[in-house]
This record gives C-alpha cells, structure tokens and sequence, in this order.
C-alpha cells in the first residue's frame, strides 16, 4: 500500500509520462511538479522502485512500470472525478476544488471512489433540467468563503494530528 507522499510522486510521475508521450520523467522535473528537493526525490523514486511501482537506474530517467501506470491511472482518475464534483456539482471554483482534493483524495476508499465516479457519470448523463434538481441548491448556498469559520483550514492546523 502507498503512503500519500507515494501516491502523489506516481499521480505526479503519470502525468509528466503523458506529457512526455514515449520519454521517461526526469528526477528534476518530479521535484520542481512536487516542489521537493532532489534528494527527497531520489529516496522516494528507489523505494517506489524497490515496490515495483517505477523502473529507475540511476541517473536516468523514471518510468512507471506497468503495475506503478494502472496505480497512477486510479489515482489520476480519483483526483478528477473530485474536482469535477467540487466543481460541476458543488459549484466551487476550480482553484478551490483543486486544494480540497489534494486534501482529501488520499483518505478515500476504493469503493467510495468508485461509487463517486458512478454518480457522477449518472448525473452527467442526466438531462440538463433534471441536474438542476441537485445544483438549484447553490442559489441558497452560502457565498462566503469561511462557512465553517471555527474548523482547521488544514489538517495539519490541529485536525487529526
């Protein structure tokens, strides 16, 4: 199992792979995406290696190995379907939706992951008139930026610590 400092260098490494289309990922250009110094990089890069998530020698380039690309798939797959329901559901703007997703995404389950990407295809799906019976809610949202003013903004601002 991946930590979340793992399964945000591969969601980081499986992007930068499609970006590159056929080259491999540069040790640097993980740490300037992560805004991680290289030898946190390196460490990293070999225990994914040692898991078989990554294929790396060194001073070469990083590349997934066929296991580390379906990891990096789920994840990267995860990580939209919650900005799309933060945004298209919720109505958050993207920058919003973009921060509470790389807060959460690593905390939820398969099956939850799943069932989000199943409603969101089923309401996508909907017709236009019966979305609204979900999004007319935001006419009545809140439009402040604190609702919850007296919770932790960060989970590192005392929630869960």
């Amino acid at each position: 199992m991946l930590t979340a400092a793992q399964q945000d260098y591969v969601e980081v490494i499986y992007r930068l792979e499609r970006e590159n289309g056929d080259a491999g990922v540069r040790i640097s250009q993980i740490a300037d995406a992560l805004g991680t110094r290289l030898p946190t990089v390196t460490r990293t890069v070999q225990k994914l290696t040692a898991m078989d998530v990554v294929s790396h020698d060194a001073r070469r380039e990083v590349r997934l190995t066929d296991r580390g690309r379906r990891i990096g798939g789920e994840i990267v797959h995860r990580h939209e379907d919650l900005v799309r329901f933060f945004t298209d559901v919720l109505g958050l703007d993207k920058a919003v939706a973009e921060r509470d997703t790389c807060q959460i995404e690593h905390g939820l389950s398969g099956r939850a992951s799943q069932r989000l990407h199943e409603f969101l295809e089923h309401f996508l799906a909907l017709p236009e008139s019966k979305q609204r019976i979900v999004t007319d809610f935001l006419r009545s949202a809140s439009t402040t930026n604190e609702d919850f003013a007296n919770l932790p903004r960060r989970r590192t601002d005392g929630w869960r610590s």
